[in-house]
């Protein structure tokens, strides 16, 4: 079956998107350039202006293209989880969902980039309020917990600033390995089940 025109349009959006999400990994946002972007995803100039007409507009797209991908891959996990998971199960999610998935310094690249950029920001900024709400929710659904109450909000943006820190350390630090960051990440969830337990109920 032929594929419809917008369907040929979506397909190359997507490639363009994941194309700067690995060039901006690979490159940071200093070196990020459209040029680059087309050469990875095997498209012309001429069809990656007519999809995103500036530069800005790609890399707002191929952020929002990154959280959806994040949300949709939570979302599917949620649905086939049964049991709650204790603070340390969560820890693991998230490194392994979040912090270690692809293109994850891809998003702080642009988010960086965006505190000096009035256009950038704004559009960033849009897809991160909605992202952080989707982000929170699905936590505490995963740990069974409510998210009105102050622990909780306590222990998810604790836990992000922990393991942003030590995905943003092994992404430049020549000493970082796995077994270093397991070595970490066994000694934050060591103290997690210090403060909270590991059955943590609030409900």
């Amino acid at each position: 079956m032929r594929r419809t025109q917008a369907e040929r349009s979506e397909e190359t959006r997507k490639k363009l998107c994941q194309a700067a999400l690995d060039a901006m990994n690979e490159v940071g946002y200093g070196r990020f350039s459209t040029e680059d972007v087309a050469l990875r995803a095997n498209v012309s100039r001429g069809a990656l202006t007519h999809q995103f007409p500036s530069r800005n507009a790609l890399i707002i797209a191929a952020f929002d293209y990154l959280i959806f991908s994040w949300e949709t891959d939570w979302l599917d996990f949620i649905g086939k989880n049964e049991r709650r998971l204790s603070p340390d199960e969560v820890t693991d999610f998230l490194w392994d969902r979040l912090f270690q998935a692809g293109n994850y310094i891809a998003s702080l690249e642009i988010m960086l980039a965006s505190r000096n950029d009035d256009e950038l920001g704004n559009g960033i900024r849009e897809i991160m309020v909605k992202w952080a709400s989707s982000r929170d929710n699905a936590i505490a659904t995963l740990l069974g917990v409510s998210l009105d109450r102050p622990e909780t909000d306590e222990f998810i943006q604790l836990s992000l600033c922990v393991l942003r820190g030590i995905a943003l350390h092994s992404s430049f630090s020549s000493n970082s390995t796995k077994e270093l960051q397991r070595s970490l990440l066994g000694k934050w969830k060591e103290m997690l089940v210090a403060v909270y337990g590991n059955d943590w109920q609030m409900q």
